[in-house]
């Protein structure tokens, strides 16, 4: 493990001690600031924070980096992040807490608390309050969440949720899993309904004034909010840049809205971990805790609950959730059997946070040594435009010979940097990596059609469908191959 020397670190307790004692850092949690300084610098962050419990106690709470470039303000455990699909859980528990109140029947259909729900597919009317919370719906995901045109009033929600009349199903409710942002965010409305206030007013009073959740928000924290992170991606010139864009839209809360810290995610780890209460506060039932962390899919590939996904880690159950929109990577989970939690979260892209937060907590709750790992164009963009190729076949054989290594190599990295010079219109360079991945493993079909791609970007028709073909040679059943070889071939016709 790489060491960053000694660290001075505190932080506060939430377990058996009051919030204003400090407890000095111990040589475990200096092995898990050490891993999580190591993947803010691996994946090139801006910031990151991270919180773990392990057997009951905060054995880390803190934050490294800065809450933007440009900027001098740092990270700390109570800087906000956009949550992005972290927010679905919280809208499985409010749903259970409203079943708890007799207000919502999982077993109940949509159409039942939103009679104006309508879809052009008769089949909508069999959608219940169970199939949207565990992705068997058939609602179609969504790839535009209009970031660009928030909308911010009251009435975005039933908008959303009158908006799908003209969508048609993907298959027939309860019969396959398919992940569908869509669906959390119409349950806002149905929660909005049958409490009789808002969706994000529900959360604050029934979610996070109880727990403590004093930071904690499904509206996106105010400009100028000391505590307010800023969304970084990947520039045109392969460098992090602070995005234009907030990923952040009423019409889509429950899928993503949802603003908090470590602070207030470690309060909520312990919900989980203590089945719905929290210092004697009762947030929703064991039998809701029960109902919450169940198995309801039908697909035995796919162990989804109420909102959570079921993994394994060294034999033991972890529910989890990641999340991921413009600017913003988080993660958190749970394993009931250890009594222990993580939550990771970065103000930036092409961070990898559900294999960085599980590989920490198996390091600090199994005694593991794995380090988790980046992919190796994270480190080689930095190279590709300034120094060339030569330079980035140096840094990457170089890399791959290190023991122990700390990134994950592959074609399918090289070829994410490819197609990142190549949609910034850098056509040359892109070429280069192509190529330089097909040296390395010639023999896939998929690297073959990359090559292609470029081609095709840069115009040259012919040679693009001669690649094409060659890359359906390689592997005939190759779809994607076939249908742009099809595209350029029918071109003009």
């Amino acid at each position: 493990m790489k060491r960053f020397g000694i660290i001075t670190t505190c932080f506060l307790l939430f377990f058996n001690c009051k919030t204003d004692e400090i407890k000095e850092a111990s040589p475990e949690t200096l092995q898990i600031q050490e891993s999580v300084l190591l993947q803010k610098e691996l994946f090139d962050l801006p910031g990151i924070a991270f919180g773990m419990i392990v057997n009951d106690t905060v054995v880390y709470a803190n934050g490294h980096g800065v809450r933007a470039l440009g900027t001098q303000e740092p990270m700390t455990s109570k800087s906000l992040f956009h949550m992005a699909s972290v927010s679905k859980p919280f809208v499985a528990t409010a749903i259970v807490q409203l079943v708890e109140q007799g207000k919502i029947d999982l077993d109940g259909k949509l159409t039942a608390y939103l009679p104006y729900f309508i879809m052009a597919d008769k089949r909508y009317k069999d959608i219940t309050i169970k199939h949207m919370l565990t992705h068997t719906s058939g609602i179609p995901d969504t790839d535009d969440y209009e970031w660009d045109k928030p909308q911010f009033d009251d009435g975005a929600a039933e908008r959303y949720a009158r908006s799908h009349k003209t969508s048609k199903l993907d298959f027939m409710p309860g019969t396959v899993y398919r992940y569908s942002n869509p669906a959390f965010d119409i349950l806002c409305d149905v929660i909005a309904k049958t409490s009789g206030m808002s969706f994000e007013s529900y959360m604050e009073r029934n979610i996070f004034e109880p727990i403590g959740m004093k930071n904690s928000s499904f509206f996106r924290p105010e400009k100028g909010n000391p505590l307010a992170t800023t969304p970084h991606i990947i520039g045109d010139s392969l460098q992090r840049i602070v995005s234009e864009i907030y990923p952040y839209n009423r019409r889509h809360a429950g899928s993503s809205t949802l603003h908090s810290n470590v602070e207030d995610m470690l309060l909520w780890a312990r919900v989980y971990l203590n089945k719905g209460t929290i210092d004697g506060r009762t947030i929703f039932s064991k039998d809701s805790y029960e109902l919450l962390t169940t198995i309801h899919t039908p697909d035995s590939l796919r162990k989804v609950a109420l909102s959570w996904s079921l993994g394994m880690l060294n034999g033991s159950k972890i529910y989890q959730h990641s999340g991921g929109d413009t600017g913003y990577r988080t993660f958190f989970g749970f394993m009931p059997e250890k009594k222990s939690a993580v939550v990771v979260m970065a103000n930036s892209d092409n961070f990898w946070s559900t294999d960085s937060a599980t590989g920490i907590l198996k390091n600090a709750v199994f005694n593991d040594s794995v380090q988790p790992k980046a992919p190796i164009h994270l480190k080689l963009k930095d190279y590709m435009l300034t120094e060339g190729m030569e330079k980035v076949k140096e840094i990457y054989f170089a890399e791959k010979e290190k023991s122990p290594q700390s990134y994950v190599f592959g074609g399918g990295s090289l070829d994410d940097l490819g197609y990142w010079l190549l949609n910034r219109e850098y056509h040359i360079q892109a070429m280069e990596v192509f190529n330089f991945n097909m040296e390395l493993e010639p023999d896939d079909a998929g690297w073959v059609d990359s090559v292609a791609d470029g081609y095709r970007a840069m115009d040259s028709t012919d040679l693009a469908i001669e690649w094409y073909k060659k890359a359906l040679k390689m592997k005939p059943d190759q779809g994607f191959s076939k249908r742009k070889l099809d595209e350029l071939l029918n071109k003009g016709q």
